[in-house]
């Protein structure tokens, strides 16, 4: 006796139901766009740069932070350079110099040279210094400006990399920082 076509088309549907958590493969979990990153370890919050899509985010290990972790990346590829914008912390003494810091460590990918004076900001309160920098010359010139806030003994770099001529970027950039908040 052969089933019926209800009782066929009833088991096909439990089926498909079923299958698509069946997979042999194992799946990263998909980045959604967000429209604000929030961090309650850190006790940070901002608003994500409009129309960037987020590339990676990673939780805050336990304990130093002897090199920089990168906290959270969104990339902007609808230019005619690319540019993207990372969140990084890394624990420093307090007195560390970070300018000099910058210069002769590698924070993101290769060195960069500062080429203009720090600039002081504050930014709901909490004071933070910006820095400019540059790398390669002519038509290779890439720029970079990195905010930090210092929290204790954390400094946190909110980095953006940008082809030379693409203020539009840095200053989409410069609207996220700009809306930084602290609850710790």
């Amino acid at each position: 006796m052969f089933p019926s076509s209800r009782s066929c088309r009833l088991l096909g549907l439990m089926l498909l139901a079923v299958t698509p958590g069946c997979s042999k493969h194992p799946r990263a979990p998909s980045l959604a766009p967000e429209t604000v990153y929030q961090n309650d370890k850190i006790g940070l919050r901002f608003l994500a740069p409009d129309g960037w899509p987020l590339a990676a985010r990673a939780d805050l290990p336990a304990g130093a932070l002897n090199k920089p972790i990168v906290l959270v990346t969104y990339l902007q590829s609808q230019a005619s350079r690319p540019a993207e914008f990372q969140l990084m912390g890394v624990d420093l003494p307090v007195d560390t110099d970070l300018a000099q810091y910058l210069a002769e460590h590698q924070i993101g990918s290769g060195k960069w040279a500062i080429n203009q004076a720090p600039e002081s900001v504050t930014i709901h309160g909490e004071t933070a210094v910006r820095y400019a920098m540059s790398r390669g010359s002519a038509k290779s010139e890439v720029r970079r400006e990195a905010t930090v806030f210092r929290r204790g003994g954390r400094a946190f770099f909110f980095i953006v990399t940008f082809g030379t001529t693409d203020t539009e970027r840095r200053d989409q950039v410069r609207k996220s920082v700009e809306s930084v908040t602290w609850s710790k």
